[in-house]
């Protein structure tokens, strides 16, 4: 399984090798060298891109928030090659998200879900992610107008992150404009929610934010978190941190956690799961109900349901061309969809291989 912790996997042989040459075989080591070199290659361009690309919509009035990816390495590991990622998650508040498309697009970029027959405002409207890729570039980008997930948040959250930003130094004396470690965190443990925390390094990433900032205002991001009903997310995250790598909680974690059997229930599961070794792929059904469980209030599970079922994607966009008028039969159509996917077993989220390349 990719557990996304080969640099910190290579990072702790090599320490091991520097204390005892005997307990890292050579060959090993410089196996897992070149994979660490491969992935430290790979997150200097992306952070070099997203450099750029904030500077470009700076210019334009536009706030880009980098969630996950180099903005996470650089503010816990204190270097963009110390997290393995794919893809630039990138908040942007609804009113400026079909500008930033469209600027991106000028830069070359192309949707790579959404067909061109599609009302972009009625999926601006279903508060989804915009999946964008450059002709010939690996990296691709996800542009979210809420934190994680439609059906786990909503619009407010992009506005909480906005607000959280603050300069991260880069090497050459840049900067990145990237959320704290209260923020981040936030984006950490509602990702591992979304995902029933499938990979290793999201433990990891928690631990690490926890460990590295003592001093960070933890008290008052539980109080945020309360608001946007994303608290239980919080709790799970901590415990599976503390579960997983004995990370010590702080203080305002330590009492109130305990009291929420749930929270503690999902962070044991998960915890099992990850140390029996089993797929990354959850299953549709699996996956939502454990997503489900970290919603705490009655209304967040009934906006988390209703959404999921009835809010069209954009395999349902793909799968039909359907006059604007008869929009809404896509929301009839994705509860047949979605149980077709569960019989099958698919993961709840999106595969973008499966998804036809943009116009």
């Amino acid at each position: 399984m990719n557990h996304h912790v080969v640099p910190l996997a290579y990072q702790a042989l090599k320490t091991a090798a520097k204390r005892k040459a005997e307990v890292v075989p050579a060959e090993f080591l410089a196996c897992f060298h070149r994979d660490y070199m491969a992935i430290a290659a790979h997150n200097l361009r992306a952070t070099a891109t997203l450099h750029r690309l904030q500077r470009l919509m700076e210019a334009n009035g536009i706030r880009l928030v980098p969630i996950k990816g180099p903005a996470l390495a650089l503010l816990a590991y204190g270097s963009p090659s110390m997290r393995q990622f794919e893809d630039l998650d990138l908040v942007v508040r609804r009113e400026d998200l079909l500008r930033a498309v469209g600027l991106l697009e000028q830069e070359g970029y192309v949707p790579r879900e959404i067909p061109s027959t599609a009302s972009r405002a009625r999926y601006l409207a279903s508060l989804q992610d915009w999946s964008l890729r450059k002709p010939g570039e690996a990296l691709h980008l996800d542009l979210k107008p809420v934190l994680i997930s439609h059906a786990l948040s909503g619009p407010r959250t992009a506005e909480f992150l906005a607000q959280a930003c603050r300069p991260l130094a880069m090497d050459g004396g840049r900067s990145l404009l990237a959320p704290g470690p209260e923020a981040m965190l936030l984006a950490v443990c509602l990702d591992g929610a979304n995902e029933m925390w499938a990979k290793l390094s999201s433990v990891a990433d928690a631990a690490m934010l926890l460990s590295a900032f003592p001093g960070a205002d933890w008290a008052g991001l539980l109080r945020e978190a309360s608001r946007f009903g994303q608290k239980r997310s919080l709790w799970v995250g901590a415990q599976l941190a503390e579960i997983l790598l004995a990370c010590p909680l702080p203080e305002a974690f330590r009492p109130e956690s305990r009291l929420d059997a749930a929270a503690r229930r999902l962070a044991e599961m998960a915890a099992a799961r990850l140390l029996a070794e089993t797929s990354l792929q959850t299953g549709i059904v699996r996956q939502s109900r454990f997503a489900l469980q970290t919603r705490e209030r009655m209304r967040d599970r009934w906006r988390f349901l209703s959404r999921l079922l009835f809010v069209p994607g954009a395999v349902e966009l793909n799968q039909m061309a359907l006059p604007g008028a008869l929009y809404p039969l896509y929301a009839c159509l994705r509860p047949f969809r979605l149980a077709g996917d569960a019989l099958r077993g698919r993961s709840r989220r999106i595969s973008l291989a499966e998804a036809p390349p943009g116009p």
